[in-house]
């Protein structure tokens, strides 16, 4: 079987170094950097190294897309003469709603789309930063649909535990986007707002670990970011009234004097939450 991975990158990266010896694979890798091709080459992550998309997919059996969005579409549709009939293609990024219907246009029946999500990254990317523990407990979320075979829903389950994630989850692409947008755009956007205050410049002194707990992630990629937000806005557009509404519960209930509402609030909040943590 030959792998092609499309971006070699923290995910692309991370993803090559635990596919070694499955179902004994060829992996191939794309990359613009000639840099960490031959990183990852020397490293013994990769068998072939390609700066032209086209020849790294070229006669593959599945190609993993792990580029920003819109440039994972462009790649496929720039060069869909090098997809084998019966390949499969899958993806790593956040939002899974655009790329079906992105790659459905283009696609030629012979040939299935497969979206996947793992739930893992860091505040840093690059080849040089992946890791072949990146995923090692991390779910892993698939979106099948009606196009989907049933022998590649489960190519793609097994790859995601040999790769090291504990479960993997199925959903339909739209609950997918629904909650990515509430459980990691909205997280980064409340973390992008807090630093966008001219307090924080003043807050050395006077901050504890919560300010540096909330903020870990505003340290952002803004160009994937901002795709992603955009491509999911319907969906981030709602948890983002639903944290004002809630902003606008405690300031209302905060000006009003009014502690017992207050308390009511952070009492359900802390319920909720050790909830979740003892799942």
């Amino acid at each position: 079987m030959k792998i092609t991975i499309i971006g070699l990158g923290l995910m692309g990266g991370s993803v090559a170094r635990r596919l070694r010896g499955f179902h004994d694979c060829r992996i191939a890798a794309y990359d613009r950097d000639r840099e960490s091709l031959d990183l990852a080459l020397s490293d013994g992550v990769i068998d072939e190294a390609y700066t032209d998309a086209a020849g790294a997919m070229r006669d593959a059996d599945l190609i993993i897309l792990c580029l920003y969005p819109q440039l994972n579409v462009d790649h496929v549709r720039d060069n869909l003469d090098s997809i084998k009939p019966g390949a499969i293609i899958t993806d790593v990024t956040g939002i899974k709603g655009f790329m079906i219907r992105e790659l459905e246009k283009i696609l030629p029946d012979d040939v299935e789309f497969l979206g996947g999500h793992p739930m893992a990254g860091r505040e840093v990317g690059g080849y040089k930063s992946s890791t072949d523990t990146l995923f090692d407990n991390a779910p892993y979320i698939i979106t099948p649909t009606e196009r989907n075979t049933p022998e590649a829903i489960q190519l793609i389950r097994d790859m995601a535990k040999y790769i090291g994630c504990r479960t993997v989850v199925t959903t339909t692409p739209d609950e997918h986007d629904s909650i990515i947008a509430y459980t990691s755009q909205l997280m980064h956007v409340v973390a992008v707002a807090l630093c966008e205050n001219p307090l924080l410049e003043r807050s050395e002194s006077f901050a504890g670990g919560s300010l540096q707990d909330c903020t870990r992630i505003a340290v952002i990629n803004e160009k994937m970011w901002s795709e992603l937000f955009v491509e999911n806005s319907e969906h981030l557009a709602h948890r983002i009234t639903e944290f004002q509404n809630t902003l606008e519960d405690m300031k209302q209930a905060a000006l009003a004097g009014d502690r017992a509402a207050l308390e009511k609030i952070m009492k359900h909040a802390t319920q909720q939450k050790l909830k979740w943590l003892m799942r």
